[in-house]
């Protein structure tokens, strides 16, 4: 009888101590980053009352007889589920999503927790609310040449410092980046007119302009803009006459003229045709025309006092010819293509081309100006501001040299506060006027060149500007340009610089935490840079960490040892900003094992009263 007292006493010990756990979990149902706990009962010693007996021959075997002496507490565990997520809206509160430890330090020690209820103190350290200990990470490293700050997580945690007056120190821009489009429609528009004989014939002229080296003139970035025109007479697809046409910023006609004399001629003999001219004595291109607008002679002619015969076989006497001789060097205002077929070209005004006895029958050009200007604020060495500007203008297909471009631009850089500005090739070689960018033929870029003012192409690439900043404190400041994201497309004109590596001087302004525990500051010059990184550290065990209070863990004998490192990486989990880890308490678990635990309770005490009883009525036997 005596053993059943005792077995009922450590009943009541063990669920004393169920009872203890339970409270404790109650008791911290809204503790930030609590873990509960859960205890586990074991059987105590048996008493052997007859061993077991291995079967005989004839006899099988027996098992042995015993009587439990009670049970005993096996393990109190701490069950490390995630809790659920409370959101603060506090910047500097944090909750781990999965396994890792915020470390905190007391300046001796490291303690580990789950409770991320931090703020900054005085000093700017960022501290555990409850305790004032140290929040552990890497504090990001400032290169003393670029100023640019990086995290190595390398190095050994100590204390986050975020402190109110942390500057970003000024950068000089060595880079900027373009992103955009450049219209591929600009200048001057093609076009076809249509002009009518004497003898009804209708004659197609096409008319086009093209960007030549001799354009460019002494400042191929003006606002009025000089083209080569080319005309076509007999529709063959090849120009035929050449002339020019300077065009001022909003499309009007400043001057223009074509280079060719043209007159109509009706020959007296077979094979041959002659006529007068102003033009002086020399050589000259001549192009013969019948009355249907049918070449029958593209070749020279010698003019001598004023006077010139052209010799072919199919010249027939008592026919109209147009004789057009080219004159490269005198310009006229029209063009005869045939016996009452005579072109206007326009020498000021609107760009408007017309035939001369039908003023009514004309074509106006469409011009868009081929410039277009781009800026982009740029820094020295001190963070003094300038800003750039990029100024393009469309040359097409062109020929500078001996070298073809189809899609050529030129391009230029000044700033708004007149400092001069030098274009350096790849090899440090300057003294261009321009730079030029060629694209292919979907629109993206393929080389980048140079002109110098002789307009002689470089042999390396020009994407580099250079200009002196030394009034304003500082030496030179050396600038490359990155082209490779702009694109010739027909479309508006979108080229800008989205990037540039530079920035003025910045003060501290706010802080905010990522996912990855990076603490990254918001400066008073527009831009952010990190600042630090929290640490987390995970274990094998974390079940086998020591409580010491505070919501505070230390490694123990069975935990394993910290492995620390950034969040996000080796199952450490992620940090949520703005909000706390809440209790992983379930109630109405541990409502039911208070329950358990009051009737565990009250069976093991109706064991001992019952053994008791027994024990009184054997008393009793004898009276």
């Amino acid at each position: 009888m005596m053993r059943s007292l005792y077995s009922g006493i450590t009943g009541l010990k063990n669920f004393q101590v169920a009872m203890d756990v339970v409270g404790n979990n109650i008791s911290n149902v809204n503790t930030v980053g609590f873990k509960a706990s859960r205890v586990n009962f074991e059987t105590m010693l048996a008493q052997t009352i007859k061993a077991g007996r291995s079967p005989q021959e004839n006899v099988g075997g027996t098992n042995p007889m015993q009587i439990g002496l009670g049970s005993q507490v096996s393990s109190i565990d701490k069950i490390m589920t995630q809790g659920s997520f409370q959101n603060t809206g506090v910047k500097t509160d944090l909750a781990i999503q999965g396994d890792g430890f915020f470390i905190v330090s007391d300046g001796s020690s490291y303690y580990y927790t789950r409770a991320g209820a931090f703020t900054l103190d005085s000093n700017g350290n960022l501290i555990q609310t409850s305790t004032g200990y140290k929040v552990q990470g890497w504090t990001a490293v400032q290169d003393p040449e670029t100023g640019e700050r990086y995290i190595d997580t390398n190095k050994p945690i100590g204390d986050l410092v975020i402190s109110a007056g942390m500057t970003m120190p000024a950068k000089k821009t060595s880079n900027v980046r373009f992103e955009g489009n450049l219209n591929s429609k600009l200048g001057p528009g093609s076009f076809v007119i249509t002009l009518t004989d004497e003898n009804g014939i209708n004659h197609d002229v096409r008319v086009w302009f093209e960007k030549t080296q001799s354009d460019l003139g002494t400042d191929p970035f003006s606002s009025s803009q000089r083209y080569t025109m080319k005309i076509d007479i007999d529709n063959d697809g090849t120009a035929d006459v050449d002339g020019y046409m300077v065009f001022n910023e909003f499309g009007r006609v400043e001057e223009a003229g074509v280079y060719a004399e043209s007159q109509v001629i009706t020959a007296t003999t077979d094979g041959s045709i002659s006529g007068s001219t102003a033009l002086p004595d020399g050589t000259y291109q001549a192009i013969v025309l019948d009355s249907s607008g049918n070449v029958v002679y593209n070749g020279t002619t010698t003019v001598s006092g004023g006077s010139f015969t052209i010799n072919d076989s199919d010249i027939t006497a008592g026919n109209n010819y147009t004789v057009i001789l080219l004159t490269p060097n005198n310009a006229s205002n029209s063009l005869t293509i045939a016996p009452g077929a005579e072109l206007v070209i326009p020498t000021s005004g609107e760009p408007r081309f017309y035939e001369s006895d039908n003023p009514t029958n004309f074509v106006q050009t469409d011009y868009t100006s081929p410039r277009y200007t781009t800026a982009v604020q740029v820094y020295d060495s001190l963070g003094n501001a300038y800003t750039v500007y990029y100024e393009f203008v469309r040359l097409g297909n062109t020929t500078i040299g001996s070298e073809s471009f189809k899609n050529a631009w030129i391009w230029r850089a000044y700033t708004d506060s007149g400092e001069p500005i030098s274009l350096i090739d790849e090899d440090g070689g300057s003294g261009y006027v321009a730079g030029l960018i060629d694209f292919d033929e979907s629109g993206r870029p393929i080389q980048y060149r140079g002109l110098d003012s002789s307009y002689n192409l470089s042999s390396g690439e020009v994407r580099t500007i250079q200009f002196d900043a030394g009034q304003s404190g500082d030496g030179v400041v050396t600038i490359t340009a990155d082209f490779s994201g702009a694109t010739q497309f027909s479309g508006d004109s979108t080229l800008n610089i989205p990037w540039q590596d530079g920035n003025p001087m910045g003060v501290l302004e706010s802080f905010a935490i990522n996912e990855q525990g990076e603490i990254i500051g918001t400066f008073s010059n527009g831009l952010t840079d990190v600042l630090g990184q929290i640490a987390l550290a995970v274990f094998n065990n974390p079940s086998g960490l020591s409580e010491v209070g505070n919501s505070l863990y230390v490694v123990s004998a069975n935990s394993g040892v910290p492995k620390i490192g950034a969040p996000g990486s080796g199952g450490r989990g992620i940090l949520i900003p703005g909000a706390l880890e809440m209790s992983n308490v379930d109630l109405a678990e541990e409502f039911t094992k208070m329950i358990v635990a009051q009737r565990g309770f009250q069976a093991n005490a109706r064991v001992i009263t019952t053994a008791d009883q027994i024990l009184n009525e054997l008393v009793n036997i004898k009276r």
